[in-house]
């Protein structure tokens, strides 16, 4: 299309091809290929004149003129997508991470980029990845758990997870704990299928049977449950509870806990623009943030486990 309207307008081959800085060859194949696709004579060809329009030709000319057009807005608009910082961004969050990354994450970046509308996605795992696969998402911080093979997963950091219990459990007052022990009352879980297969994955791991399950869909009924004695919860991020509520439950750190990584997913083979990196700086300063040793706690980096 472009090869015809730099024909039309310069009424040679030639001086045509020398314009668009290809071979009078290439151009003159190209055109009479756009002929044979239309199925009409564009030009009137003459080894004297040069070229001129066929009256299809002129008719055709102006909206050839206005596709280029919008093929040069289509590829602009393409263009300040992929790098500009205003625009949407459709970010996850996996559901436990929601409440300590969310009033981190969403501020900082309306504050630095006023033209960016964030619209925040909550789910677990299964949830964020259909939504990434679809086309819903952008990117989304979750788990290093059941990632698919279309995935990307980017590492922003790696906790390890600890117990709440209650002032009556056996452990209470104590700096660290073993899972045995832990067992000794039941296991309050948020019910959520990566929550269940990291828990009895970690509890496997160490020969260690699983306790009575108490599931709830609520991370305050959980809390609640522990503090009542009910049983105990294993973490990911401490939660910073009032300080009237601090007493009512305890945490202890697990010595035979392992690691999970807390990360970045999003397509694979699918360019980031650059309202996703700066997302991404910014879960990076808030993992940071939300991960780093706290004075009042013998804790390392303290949401609740998966």
């Amino acid at each position: 299309m472009q090869y015809f309207v730099a024909a039309a307008e310069t009424g040679n081959i030639s001086a045509a091809a020398a314009r668009l800085h290809t071979s009078q060859s290439g151009m003159s194949t190209a055109i009479q290929r756009l002929e044979r696709d239309l199925g009409c004579d564009l030009f009137i060809r003459n080894p004297a004149r040069g070229i001129t329009l066929t009256p299809g030709g002129h008719q055709l000319l102006q909206r050839a003129r206005e596709l280029l057009r919008q093929a040069a807005e289509l590829q602009q608009a393409g263009e300040d997508m992929q790098v500009g910082l205003a625009g949407p961004l459709s970010a996850g969050f996996f559901v436990t991470l929601a409440p300590f990354y969310v009033p981190q994450v969403l501020p900082r970046l309306r504050a630095a980029h006023p033209g960016m509308t964030v619209e925040v996605l909550e789910g677990d795992g299964a949830t964020l990845q259909a939504a990434l696969r679809s086309g819903a998402c952008d990117i989304a911080l979750t788990y290093g758990l059941a990632i698919g093979e279309d995935m990307t997963f980017e590492p922003v950091a790696r906790v390890r997870p600890y117990a709440l219990v209650s002032a009556q459990h056996p452990v209470a007052g104590r700096r660290s704990a073993m899972l045995r022990e832990l067992v000794a009352a039941p296991l309050v879980m948020l019910d959520l299928t990566e929550t269940s297969q990291f828990m009895m994955g970690m509890l496997q791991r160490v020969d260690v049977e699983p306790p009575e399950i108490l599931r709830t869909t609520n991370f305050e009924t959980m809390r609640g449950l522990v503090a009542a004695g009910s049983g105990f919860a294993i973490l990911n991020q401490r939660p910073r509870f009032p300080a009237s509520r601090e007493g009512e439950v305890q945490a202890v750190a697990i010595t035979d806990a392992e690691e999970i990584t807390i990360g970045l997913l999003s397509v694979a083979g699918v360019r980031p623009n650059r309202r996703m990196q700066v997302f991404t700086e910014e879960c990076r300063a808030a993992a940071a943030a939300l991960t780093a040793p706290r004075p009042d706690s013998p804790l390392p980096g303290d949401s609740a486990a998966p």
